[in-house]
């Protein structure tokens, strides 16, 4: 097997590498034993016949499960005699890897590692069989080219980094003082557009990178001096660029013009939609514009295909929690409680829970504001406000449209409230997200809005609460211990840590640094049973629900949390982030730790006295008999043992 060209770049390489003769990259395949000729032919046909553009043979080969990457490429290498290159957790010079035009690298799928002390250029190559890209190789970059095989997914990677927008903010600068007002006006009509103007270049590579490094939402902003472009990635906003202020009004009407807003309208927002193409994908988008001190704000935020919704059981759920949605899920009527802050992914969950269920004997409507996921084989509602297409109004029409299933975007009003548990009540299976923090928060959240506790405790049948945590990248992740804050802040010691597999990112290109790639749901089901409604109709609170809800064994969003971080799926740091302590208003029985109220005299539970159980000052525990409290002096009352009461 050929040497592997691994750590730096500096190895010995031959001196006068290539290919020996010109046999065609599938030939040496088959001669090699990876693949047998009627499988090439396979590919070859494949190949010829794929529609939108041609692959290379590798992608083509990798793409039927023929064959994998890294094994073409350790093939090829031992075919050929020439050194391979791995360039995952490796950062290439941009300067080097931009010496050949981003088109010619992604047409011939090479990439130039580095230019040798000796001038001579090491290129890395999916095709070393490829004699035309070795040839333009050497005519542009006028030095000798020494090829290593590399991974196909590698080097496209190498290539998006080295051309990204932050990578090359020199090129940005130089683009944005060619944007003139005239690439406008040539873009208002779509016959007339010229696809290599600056600011349709400009436009075109941000909406592609955003796409590329998985952003949800895109952040066009005008600054004092500068327009600033951000992506939201994993959750969290990422700096991209600063460009010259000069750009921000090409830049503002160029998005206006593709999605279709009036781009002479600065002082009004407005709202829109349009589609991109990036790597033959078609991707919606929804963009909406803000007007601001120093000018338009723009937000594009990149919605998910209805191809493209995540299975119930990716999402997160724990195995428990899954067997309880799934069942709410195939219940003939009732109501399921989507909560959850903006951006806590919502909205994919209703979307998976409708995919899991999509049937032809089933009539599913939406009803939504926006309509972000098109989903083959439903009927989905806009809703309207201007015209009076409300939620109240489209409720009570979709209910006159014979539906067994029924998706509200949102409850916002007593009204909308009123009407869904009235559906999920009368047959009707109704889905439908709330803005609350816990899941039993918002069975309180119903009746604060006016419902009925009798109307809740009859048809709602789960409440689900979520969170988005992040994964430590997989590329740089390793084994850690958190530090003592944050072990005391989640009530853990070192000795727990044994208990399960922590892991952190260490940082990489793969994550650009941040130790993180991807997220991952955590959840908190709360199922709504027979005590439940007992609860729900006699005494509605959140103390009485929470403490039915756990005695039910209720897993909640921080202890599902604490699963994921101890099975190395999250870290404690995102723990913290994104889900609160357990520990609810009020205080804590020091018997039986079920939630208490302030002002109560004794556990409603198991009776313990707590009036001498805890400093009232404090709240540290008090042992009976002390007169005042060794940590703040307060005084002790007098010590009266609690009524009996019976379990």
């Amino acid at each position: 097997m050929a040497d592997t060209l691994a750590g730096s770049i500096g190895v010995p390489v031959p001196a006068t590498p290539g290919p020996t003769g010109r046999r065609r990259l599938g030939d040496l395949l088959v001669d090699s034993g990876l693949i047998t000729a009627a499988q090439l032919s396979q590919a070859l046909t494949a190949q010829q016949q794929r529609p939108g553009g041609r692959l290379r043979l590798g992608q083509v080969l990798v793409e039927l499960k023929l064959a994998d990457e890294r094994d073409i490429a350790l093939s090829l290498a031992d075919q050929l005699g020439l050194p391979s290159v791995d360039l995952a957790k490796r950062t290439l010079p941009p300067d080097a890897v931009r010496s050949l035009p981003q088109a010619m690298s992604e047409r011939h799928g090479v990439c130039v590692v580095e230019i040798r002390d000796d001038g001579k250029a090491v290129l890395a190559m999916t095709d070393p069989t490829n004699v035309v890209a070795l040839d333009d190789a050497r005519a542009m970059l006028r030095k000798d080219v020494v090829p290593v095989v590399g991974l196909e997914s590698q080097i496209r990677d190498q290539l998006k980094r080295a051309w990204s927008l932050s990578a090359d903010s020199a090129g940005i600068v130089a683009m944005t003082d060619q944007m003139t007002i005239d690439d406008v006006s040539e873009s208002l009509d779509s016959a007339r557009a010229v696809e290599d103007a600056p600011t349709v270049q400009l436009v075109n590579r941000i909406l592609t990178e955003a796409v590329n490094l998985r952003a949800s939402d895109v952040h066009i902003e005008t600054q004092r001096d500068s327009l600033r472009v951000r992506f939201r990635i994993d959750g969290i906003l990422r700096d991209v660029i600063v460009a010259p202020k000069g750009a921000a009004g090409s830049v503002i009407s160029r998005i206006k013009i593709i999605s279709g807003l009036d781009i002479s309208e600065r002082r009004v927002p407005q709202d829109g939609r349009t589609r991109i193409v990036v790597d033959r994908h078609e991707i919606d988008t929804r963009v909406s514009t803000l007007p601001s001190l120093h000018g338009e704000k723009v937000v594009i935020r990149l919605l998910t295909r209805g191809d493209d919704v995540p299975t119930l059981a990716s999402l997160g759920f724990e195995p428990e929690q899954l067997t309880a949605f799934r069942h709410a899920l195939s219940l003939p009527q009732g109501l399921i409680l989507i909560t959850g802050p903006t951006g806590s992914g919502k909205t994919n969950t209703l979307y998976a829970g409708i995919h899991a269920i999509l049937d032809p004997e089933k009539n599913i409507v939406t009803l939504e504001d926006p309509v972000e996921v098109q989903l083959p084989g439903i009927t989905q509602v806009q809703v309207n406000p201007k015209s009076g297409m409300t939620f109240q109004a489209g409720l009570r029409s979709v209910l006159r449209q014979d539906p067994d299933i029924v998706l509200v975007g949102e409850v916002r009003d007593a009204e909308t409230s009123e009407l869904a548990l009235k559906a999920a009540l009368t047959g009707h299976l109704v889905l439908t997200t709330l803005h609350t923090n816990s899941a039993v928060a918002a069975l309180t959240r119903l009746i604060d809005m006016g419902a009925d506790s009798f109307l809740v405790a009859s048809s709602l049948v789960l409440a689900v609460a979520q969170r988005l945590v992040r994964r430590p990248c997989r590329a740089c992740s390793a084994p850690y211990v958190p530090d003592e804050a944050t072990l005391s802040l989640l009530g853990l010691s070192v000795a727990d840590l044994a208990k399960g597999t922590p892991t952190k990112g260490v940082g990489c290109p793969d994550c650009a640094g941040t130790g993180y790639r991807g997220r991952t749901a955590v959840y908190e089901v709360l199922e709504v049973d027979s005590t439940m409604r007992k609860i729900l109709v006699k005494d509605p609170t959140e103390a009485t629900i929470s403490a039915q809800a756990v005695e039910a064994g209720m897993q909640t969003l921080r202890a599902s949390a604490l699963r994921k971080a101890m099975a190395g799926q999250t870290t404690f740091e995102e723990v913290i982030r994104t889900t609160t302590s357990d520990r609810r208003e009020g205080n804590a029985c020091p018997a039986c730790s079920r939630p208490t109220e302030h002002g109560m005299v004794a556990c409603p539970w198991c009776a313990t006295n707590l009036e001498s159980a805890q400093c009232a000052s404090c709240q540290r525990p008090i042992d009976d008999g002390w007169a005042l409290c060794p940590w703040c002096r307060t005084a002790v009352p007098e010590q009266r043992r609690a009524p009996t009461m019976e379990a």
